[in-house]
Parts: C-alpha cells; sequence; structure tokens
C-alpha cells in the first residue's frame, strides 16, 4: 500500500464518524427534560434537614439561581478577552509543514552513464515563523478597554447577587404573610360558618328575618370561597420562592417563619443619596463603559498610525523532515494605511458618537438611581405608616364588632349590624397581617436601590479594580 493510501485509510473513519449521528428533536427535548428534572431534585435533597430561615433561602437562591451562575459565567467570559487582548503583545510563533507527492515522471539528475533520470519524487517543506509586534498602540487599548470589560462583569454579577437577595426575601415574606392569611381566614370561616348556623336558628324561630338569614349565610360562602382563593394564592406564591431559590416549583419545603430582614440605612435622605451615588453598582457599570468607549476613540485613532513588527522564520526543504535546514531570515515590516475609502474616519466619528452616548447614558442612570432612592425611602416610612394604621383599624373593628355582637344578642340591635361589624373586623385582620411584611420588603427595596444589599454572611466589598496598567 502506497503512502497515500495510507493517509486516505486513515482519514475516512473520521469523515464518515463526523455525522454518523442524527438529530431527535424529541428524544433529546426528552433527555434533556430528565436530566434537569433530576438535577433539581439533587438540589432538594441537599437542603438542611430543618426548618429554612429567610437566611437559608437566601443562600440556597445565591447558589442555584440560573441569573447568578449566568452572570458568573459572563465574568468568566470578559477574563478569557482580557487574556486574548493581553496575548496580542506575545510573540506569535507559526509552524508548517507541506508533503508533495508526485506521481508523474519529474527529473531527478544524471545517471553514471550520463544518462537523465526521470521518475516519482517526494518533497517536504516545513516552516517555523516567530512575529512579534514593535509599534501597534491599538493593542494596547484594546486589552485597556478588556481590563474594564472584565472588572464591570464583576460589578454586575455582584448587582445580580443583590438582585436576587431583594427577589428571595420578597418571596420569603409573601409565602409567610400568605400563611398567616391563611390562617386567619380558616378561623373567620369557622366563625362564620357557626354564626350562620346561630342566625339560621334566630329566623326559624321567629327572631331573625330571612334576608338576614342569607347575610349570615352569604359571609359564610364568602369566607370559605376566600379561604380557598387564599390557599391557591399561597401556593403559587411557594412555587415562586422555590423558583428563586433554583428548586423544583411543585415540591414542599418547610419554613422557620425567622424573618430577620436587613435594618433601615441610618441617615437622612440626602445622605442615603449620597450613599447610593457613591457606592452604587450601576453608576460603577456606567463610569466603565465610558472609559471602555473612550478607549475605542484611541483605538479607532490608532487606524491613521503606522503598525511596526519584526518577523524570523526557519525553513526546511528537500526529501523528508531530516533534510538540511536552509538557515534564518529575518525581516522588518512596517504598514501605513493611506487610504481607506473613508472608512476609518467614519470608525472614528462612530467611536467618539459611542462615547457621547454612553456618557448620556450615566447621566441618566444618575438621576435614576437618585429617584430610586427617593421613592423607595417613601416606601419604608408608608409601610411603617400603614402598619400603625392598619394595627389600630383591626383593634376598633375587632372592638366594634363584639360591642354589636352583644347589643345584638340582647335584641337592642339588629342581626345585620353584627354581621357587618363582624365582616369589617375580619378585612382589617387581613389587612394587618399582609402589612406585617411589608416593611421587611420596603428596606430591601431600598437597599438595592441604594446598591448596598449583601448576602448573608458577606463581608463588605468594593468595587473589584483590574491589575496595572495606564488608563
Amino acid at each position: 500500500m502506497t503512502r497515500r493510501a495510507l493517509v486516505v485509510a486513515a482519514l475516512l473513519p473520521l469523515v464518515l464518524a463526523a455525522g454518523c449521528r442524527s438529530f431527535d428533536p424529541a428524544e433529546a427535548r426528552r433527555e434533556q427534560t430528565e436530566a434537569f428534572r433530576e438535577t433539581l431534585r439533587n438540589r432538594l435533597e441537599a437542603l438542611p434537614e430543618r426548618a429554612l430561615s429567610l437566611e437559608d433561602c437566601v443562600r440556597v437562591a445565591l447558589t442555584n439561581n440560573a441569573a447568578v451562575r449566568e452572570a458568573d459565567l459572563n465574568r468568566v467570559l470578559a477574563g478569557l478577552g482580557q487574556t486574548a487582548a493581553f496575548s496580542a503583545f506575545l510573540p506569535r510563533v507559526a509552524a508548517g509543514v507541506g508533503y508533495t507527492d508526485r506521481d508523474y515522471d519529474n527529473l531527478l539528475g544524471m545517471t553514471s552513464g550520463g544518462q537523465l533520470a526521470f521518475g516519482p519524487q517526494e518533497d517536504t517543506v516545513g516552516t517555523l515563523t516567530v512575529g512579534l509586534p514593535v509599534f501597534a498602540p491599538s493593542t494596547w487599548f484594546l486589552w485597556a478597554a478588556a481590563r474594564h470589560g472584565h472588572a464591570a462583569a464583576g460589578i454586575a454579577a455582584d448587582y445580580v447577587r443583590q438582585a436576587i437577595v431583594l427577589r428571595t426575601t420578597a418571596a420569603y415574606c409573601d409565602v409567610l404573610s400568605q400563611r398567616d392569611t391563611v390562617r386567619a381566614l380558616e378561623s373567620q370561616a369557622d366563625a362564620a360558618a357557626k354564626l350562620a348556623d346561630r342566625v339560621g336558628g334566630l329566623a326559624a324561630e321567629g327572631y331573625a328575618a330571612d334576608w338576614e338569614r342569607g347575610q349570615a349565610d352569604l359571609q359564610a360562602l364568602a369566607r370559605r370561597t376566600e379561604l380557598d382563593s387564599a390557599r391557591r394564592r399561597l401556593r403559587v406564591l411557594e412555587a415562586d420562592l422555590l423558583a428563586a431559590m433554583g428548586l423544583p416549583p411543585e415540591a414542599e419545603i418547610e419554613l422557620s417563619g425567622d424573618c430577620a430582614g436587613p435594618q433601615m440605612p441610618e441617615g437622612t435622605v440626602e445622605e442615603l443619596v449620597l450613599r447610593a451615588l457613591e457606592t452604587h453598582p450601576r453608576l460603577a457599570i456606567a463610569d466603565r463603559l465610558v472609559v471602555m468607549n473612550e478607549h475605542q476613540v484611541r483605538r479607532a485613532f490608532c487606524a491613521f498610525l503606522p503598525t511596526l513588527s519584526v518577523r524570523a522564520t526557519h525553513a526546511w526543504g528537500g526529501e523528508g523532515l531530516v533534510a538540511d535546514a536552509v538557515g534564518w531570515s529575518t525581516g522588518f515590516q512596517g504598514a501605513w494605511t493611506l487610504f481607506s475609502g473613508f472608512a476609518n474616519s467614519a470608525a472614528y466619528r462612530a467611536a467618539k458618537t459611542g462615547l457621547r452616548r454612553t456618557e448620556t447614558e450615566r447621566e441618566e442612570a444618575f438621576l435614576s438611581v437618585i429617584v430610586g432612592v427617593l421613592a423607595a425611602e417613601a416606601q419604608v416610612r408608608d409601610a411603617r405608616e400603614a402598619v400603625a394604621v392598619r394595627r389600630m383599624a383591626a383593634d376598633v373593628a375587632v372592638a366594634k364588632a363584639a360591642d354589636r355582637a352583644d347589643r345584638a344578642a340582647e335584641g337592642l340591635l339588629p342581626v345585620s349590624d353584627a354581621l357587618d361589624a363582624r365582616a369589617e373586623a375580619d378585612f382589617a385582620q387581613v389587612a394587618l397581617i399582609r402589612s406585617r411584611y411589608q416593611e421587611t420588603v420596603a428596606v430591601a427595596a431600598l437597599e438595592l436601590a441604594m446598591g448596598i444589599v449583601r448576602a448573608p454572611g458577606d463581608a463588605e466589598q468594593t468595587e473589584p479594580e483590574p491589575e496595572g496598567g495606564a488608563e
């Protein structure tokens, strides 16, 4: 077997194996679904064997949430981009080998008898080339932009974690609030059913009108309906919490009810705004983007400058790689684009326009952060005042319902008045329960608006700085 036949025999299986497997969409979807469900089951089994506190849920969410993992992957990609940009400063080494097998007759030389010798010929050529840029200023600005891109990706990943902390906190408090609401509605539904039976007995004896019995039955039915709706709403809220934690939404988990949320940041509104402007990740990212676009402008200007590089090549030739080396050849190369159809000028103007755009976006982010802090601080105050108002309203409604019930039992008031008062008390108690956790969520939202949310156990962090290099 000739050498060519050996090469073909070696490559043929690889070519055939490249397309031997067909893609079945339905089967691929089933496999992916089962694999993902298995992942969810493993995460569920890894939970602590105790009722979960808010801190536990936040830790699980920061580990499993897809948005957090995606942000970490973006940071890794940005780091690889920085490494790739730095490689422009390193020497480029390239090796090549070529083989030629000529079947037709070639002149090989002279025989000892002075005759020309013809026959097939094999040629093998190898090269080793080393190149190094000497003056290529655009690479410096490319690398500087990549460094800031890596730093911005790290800041963005931290900001995503802050958002996940807020989402988990809100979902946890929503579940606790809804569970308290369900318990209250269960008690109210039971009380409404007993009251309906009692009013029905009074109506049968002629002490209450038929429409009053109908009103009592209506209240009992309304409480049962509201209870069923609250239970369904609770299941939805539990599924949202589990999804935020990266767990199967249909699973059952036990919550401890420990909702030690964040504390209200100290200071006046003006001090909170100033702190947000100093530390907010969104503004830090905007600063990085402006610097990156400044480097893009410098890179575009470098298109008008010449580039210089050196090159050295070592080549082999003859029959086989064992032939004597021809030797090194070195060179110095310079290139200067004199006219590119105005493409360089257009690219430079586009880079400057992009810089002005990012500066404008930073201004918008600046104002947005201020408004966000003002709105979030106002929501905290509203939540605090709402709790006080609803607590007082519940106390008044409960006392009123008790008084109306006693007077109706003595025959001093119609039964319908007592039923109306009981309904008002029920609504006031449910409203108080639902507002109990609003302050915790509002404080967490204020921390996110200021960009100071910290995961449980995390130390205070500062903005990552890229290593070395001039701006």
